[in-house]
């Protein structure tokens, strides 16, 4: 089984919608192979998610409302087989914890970017596929090679207009759908339900 945690700052906003998709979209197309983790470089144990990111998701078909904050510490790097941050500041935040996390820690934004580079995948998804996927990403990323984005940030929507959440949810759904892509699906098929 794959272990991916995602991070941001508070654990109530964007890595819980990008938990909810991954863990809703992967369950249907790998059947569980993946679990899925989330954390906040300065959250708070056991708060909810905010509503709107709650409202956010449904409407995507991610179910987050009983997911609870969790501060990020270097055991869940250490419990991780890839690291997502939402942030470059969440990326290097992380690292300070946990430098030996570095090869399988990325931000969502660039490690899409990363995976679009190389070539699709072609052999049929497994934990040693996506790890193989993982490595060569980090080795593509670390040769200067790869096209970066402009920007690696996912934007924080806390305090920002309902608008704003839906706005971020589609962005962190379709990273999280071209994630998937990138490491282990060999089509270019939607993998949310239609």
């Amino acid at each position: 089984m794959l272990r991916v945690l995602f991070v941001c700052t508070g654990n109530i906003c964007r890595s819980p919608m990008a938990h909810g998709f991954l863990a809703q979209r992967s369950a249907r197309l790998f059947d569980g192979a993946i679990q899925v983790r989330s954390a906040g470089t300065w959250a708070r144990s056991g708060s909810s998610p905010v509503d709107d990111a709650v409202r956010s998701a449904a409407a995507r078909g991610a179910d987050i409302a009983g997911l609870r904050s969790t501060p990020f510490a270097p055991s869940l790097a250490r419990w991780a087989d890839l690291v997502v941050a939402m942030t470059a500041e969440q990326r290097e935040e992380i690292l300070e914890q946990a430098p030996e996390a570095a090869q399988k820690t990325f931000t969502l934004k660039g490690l899409v970017a990363v995976l679009e580079s190389l070539p699709p995948p072609v052999a049929r998804a497994s934990r040693d596929s996506i790890l193989d996927r993982v490595a060569a990403a980090a080795e593509l990323r670390a040769s200067g090679r790869a096209a970066a984005p402009v920007d690696e940030d996912v934007a924080d929507p806390l305090g920002l207009p309902p608008g704003v959440f839906d706005d971020v949810a589609s962005e962190i759904a379709d990273l999280t759908d071209r994630l998937l892509h990138g490491l282990a699906v060999t089509d270019r098929s939607p993998v949310r339900e239609a």
